[in-house]
């Protein structure tokens, strides 16, 4: 499978107490240490190879969405199931592009999507568990505003300095590091400045001022800046290029809209443009995921590469609506093996493991839902889809606690930070056999290093 995981050697007489004692000191001086528990998992790694396989079937698999949103611009009819998902992305299936002052009036060019260049624009983080059979991408978090980063970072660093691998396990794959390539990569090289609007939290602004420190730490002269929405207006230069970063998410921006207004429109008469086009917030929509994994819908533009990385990596995802009466009958029976969840929910809202619920309960949730989005206009937080769930593969590593070191039985899931089309990093956390909630709320992180072959 692709990342193909490895755990990391560790050397023999490993003071253990010291380790886990020296873990937490590190843990307490971050922004964000009671978000995980402070037992320390041994780093894993993949190599650069088996890597750069993942990212190639990740971009193809970009790839495949941009060929979907491109046919809706274009307007291709290709007739059957297609025009069902057109009709529920018209209806509001997908989620809108209304970001204040920005709106829907920032061109791209169709053509775009089709090209080469294609590539350059995707930037997300998608939700992968590493699955028995291989991984599969749950969540494509595609477009989506990254946030996070200093985790994994945090938890690369840590492991970097506490179980000191060679430095081949350290050429590459720091999230923070990659991140910070991305942006020169986007300048040329050049003096530029990045503008990140953000939601006015003491939470975001504690966490996010380590991160710009680190990426205003370049010797190119690209500069961040963070403006919370509500703050003073501060006067902006204009002797560099300068881009908008759409660094938090349309669902933050629309709880606190007015601000975010008045924000943006000070900011837009400095900028050339968004990092990425605006229009490409429409693949946020998990209706792209339905509409790709039904292979009767697919656009017919896809290559046997994109073709492969939708078969491979999505699992069996449809819209609740859409299930013929064989497809609603197998979900009913055997709830242990579906999920449900709204095409347009964020950080986890809204998603029912059909294994936690009864039958009854079951039966009632899809009836509900189905029957609250069963028309073509149905508003996107009405719109649900089915997703099969995807069962871990069992891993063994090895944890440090205060009963000393233990191995762990466990799943893990994987997000690539992909950014520029390139995969800049890896996070990675533990997840349980049986699906919970909980895994999300309070992540147990395991660093994981790319080791660069000789």
């Amino acid at each position: 499978m692709d990342p193909v995981l490895q755990p990391l050697t560790v050397a023999p007489g490993v003071d253990a107490r010291a380790l886990l004692d020296a873990y937490r000191a590190r843990l307490g001086r971050t922004a964000w240490a009671r978000e995980t528990p402070d037992t320390l998992v041994a780093p894993v790694w993949s190599s650069a190879s088996s890597v750069a396989r993942f990212e190639a079937r990740l971009v193809a698999l970009f790839r495949a969405h941009c060929k979907v949103l491109h046919a809706l611009l274009v307007g291709t009819s290709q007739g059957g199931p297609w025009e069902e998902y057109v009709r529920l992305q018209r209806g509001g299936g997908a989620k809108s592009l209304d970001w204040p002052v920005l709106g829907e009036d920032v061109a791209l060019e169709p053509s775009l999507l089709l090209s080469d260049e294609a590539a350059r624009l995707l930037f997300g983080r998608p939700d992968i568990v590493l699955g028995a059979d291989g991984p599969k991408v749950v969540e494509t978090n595609f477009d989506t505003a990254i946030g996070g980063q200093e985790r994994p970072d945090d938890i690369w660093r840590m492991a970097a300095e506490l179980f000191t691998p060679s430095p081949d396990f350290l050429a590459t794959g720091r999230p923070l590091a990659g991140m910070r390539d991305y942006f020169t990569e986007l300048a040329e090289g050049s003096p530029c400045q990045v503008h990140w609007p953000m939601k006015n939290d003491d939470t975001v602004r504690g966490e996010l001022a380590p991160l710009i420190a680190t990426l205003n730490d370049n010797p190119h002269g690209v500069e961040h800046r963070v403006h919370y929405a509500g703050d003073p207006l501060a006067p902006l230069r204009t002797d560099v290029p300068s881009w908008l970063h759409r660094a938090c998410s349309i669902y933050s921006v629309n709880r606190d809209r007015e601000r975010f207004a008045v924000l943006l429109a000070h900011l837009v008469p400095v900028v050339r443009g968004c990092t990425v086009p605006l229009m490409l917030s429409l693949l946020e929509s998990k209706l792209f995921m339905a509409w790709l994994s039904d292979s009767a819908a697919r656009p017919a533009t896809l290559t046997a590469e994109e073709h492969g990385a939708v078969d491979t990596l999505v699992p069996w995802t449809r819209v609740l609506t859409l299930l013929d009466g064989d497809a609603r009958e197998r979900v009913l029976r055997n709830r242990g093996d579906f999920i449900l969840k709204k095409t347009d929910s964020h950080q986890a809202k809204d998603v029912f493991f059909g294994c936690n619920l009864s039958q009854d309960e079951w039966s009632s949730l899809l009836e509900s839902r189905g029957r609250r989005s069963g028309d073509g206009g149905a508003a996107p937080e009405e719109l649900w889809i089915l997703q099969e769930r995807v069962r871990p593969r069992e891993f063994h590593l090895l944890e440090y606690t205060d009963a000393g070191p233990v191995e762990r039985r466990t799943g893990l899931s994987c997000c690539p930070y992909l950014m520029g089309g390139r995969l800049r990093g890896l996070e990675t956390w533990v997840t349980p056999f049986t699906p919970s909630l909980e895994m999300i709320r309070r992540m147990h992180f395991v660093a994981h290093f790319i080791r660069r072959e000789a």
